[in-house]
């Protein structure tokens, strides 16, 4: 990101950095007035003037997972020190955009805010901004394409969506035959990993065609995620169907994606 200034403009302009100088540190060392000591995975400064905006940086790789214990207490450092907000990377994926996929102590977000980017969105964001938006600088347009190809090997670990979950085959089965029930908890979970699945598709579907596609969704939908979640397992258990529909900008109309 401190080597390509139109890639780190694409990651941290969402978050409310100023456009200016990028810094970006690895794994400093804190110490919380409660006496902890952490050690965030990164910190990034932007700076224009007199102006600057900071981020803590927590990332996982692989199927390792965000831990809540740890958000907080980044948040805890970002309050003390006056950052502005922490970012997790990891390979979980936020079913619509501005929520966070693990839950913390919203109390701890009144001063600091917290958001999250999956390794397909970084992925995305890189392939968008090289290949459609475009880089001025050849040799930083070099660095963006080798970051690209890093994160595109299977040994980087950052996967793309794999898999329904554990209870896929469980909750297919019950709808086959007919025995799945609203109150089922694997119905809940199943119809979370789908709505990743969504969320997915339009990632993976913008880096192919250049462009930013979003899934749709109404807009009490987007103020409580639980509404659609609900939705889909209603469709599930009644239908057998699982439905979702995307955007693509500047085309007639919506694309819709169905699993029966």
């Amino acid at each position: 990101m401190s080597a390509v200034d139109e890639f780190s403009v694409a990651i941290t302009k969402p978050y409310g950095a100023v456009k200016g100088n990028l810094e970006a540190y690895i794994e400093v060392q804190f110490e919380l007035t409660d006496g902890r000591n952490v050690r965030p995975d990164g910190l990034i400064r932007t700076s224009r003037g007199k102006r600057s905006w900071t981020a803590l940086i927590e990332v996982k790789t692989g199927n390792k997972e965000l831990k809540p214990e740890q958000i907080e207490a980044y948040l805890d450092l970002a309050k003390e020190q006056g950052f502005d907000c922490v970012i997790t990377i990891s390979n979980q994926i936020a079913r619509i955009p501005g929520e966070h996929p693990v839950e913390v102590d919203k109390r701890k977000l009144k001063k600091v805010a917290l958001h999250h980017i999956s390794w397909s969105r970084i992925l995305t964001e890189a392939v968008l901004q090289k290949s459609h938006r475009g880089v001025a600088d050849v040799d930083q347009a070099w660095i963006l394409g080798e970051l690209i190809l890093y994160l595109e090997h299977p040994n980087a670990g950052a996967v793309d969506f794999c898999d329904m979950g554990e209870h896929w085959v469980g909750v297919r089965d019950g709808v086959k035959h007919g025995t799945l029930r609203h109150s089922d908890k694997k119905a809940v979970e199943v119809a979370n990993k789908w709505e990743e699945l969504v969320s997915f598709a339009a990632l993976r579907l913008g880096r192919k065609i250049g462009t930013d596609v979003q899934e749709v969704l109404t807009a009490k939908e987007k103020k409580d995620l639980s509404v659609r979640i609900a939705s889909i397992v209603e469709t599930m258990v009644s239908r057998g169907v699982m439905s979702g529909k995307i955007r693509i900008p500047n085309t007639a109309g919506d694309i819709k994606l169905r699993a029966d």
